[in-house]
């Protein structure tokens, strides 16, 4: 395990580790969109050639769905850039030679419909879809690019005794949240004791 901080609060250490067993978020985690690839390589879940022609997605380059696809789904193109390492993106990379079309990640208005308890797909509905379904290829890429997190708590003179630790939490952006929470429990093991 490689170290990313180590933080002394109220007696007791917080060392917060990258996580390097964490799980595929696409496995473990309930998402809303399905994520069609159609990469030779990697294929999270779902082959887009298998479930969709093309053609009857996308009209002439990838950046432009059809309307008759958008009328049944809220979709978004993925983009992946290979070169030592992956990392996914809702919008296009600069190099043409090691990034490309990923494939799509999609839901079907009834799926919306039914999970959200909508009767209309608003543009605003619309835009809060695409923004729940970006936040999942984020997510997808803190795994790729290895920003998952996880700690452990141990008392500030013993480094052995582990009180209480957690993994799994995706993206840089979580790390205050999981130094906040560390702070909770320890506030909590200092009024137990």
């Amino acid at each position: 395990m490689i170290l990313y901080n180590q933080i002394e609060y109220n007696g007791y250490q917080i060392n917060i580790f990258y996580d390097d067993n964490a799980d595929s978020p696409r496995e473990t985690y309930d998402n809303l969109g399905t994520l069609y690839t159609a990469h030779r390589y990697y294929r999270p879940e779902k082959e887009l050639e298998d479930h969709f022609d093309i053609d009857n997605v996308f009209e002439g380059d990838t950046d432009n769905f059809r309307e008759s696809f958008l009328k049944e789904y809220v979709a978004l193109p993925v983009y992946l850039y290979e070169h030592g390492g992956i990392t996914v993106s809702t919008s296009p990379f600069s190099c043409p030679w090691d990034s490309g079309l990923f494939g799509i990640i999609a839901v079907s208005l009834d799926t919306v419909r039914e999970e959200y308890g909508w009767k209309y797909i608003t543009a605003n509905r619309r835009k809060k879809i695409e923004s729940y379904l970006q936040n999942e290829i984020k997510t997808l890429d803190d795994y790729y690019t290895g920003e998952v997190f996880g700690y452990r708590i141990t008392t500030k003179d013993n480094k052995d005794n582990e009180l209480e630790s957690g993994w799994g939490y995706y993206g840089i952006e979580s790390v205050k949240e999981l130094e906040t929470e560390c702070r909770h429990i320890i506030d909590r093991l200092n009024k137990a004791a």
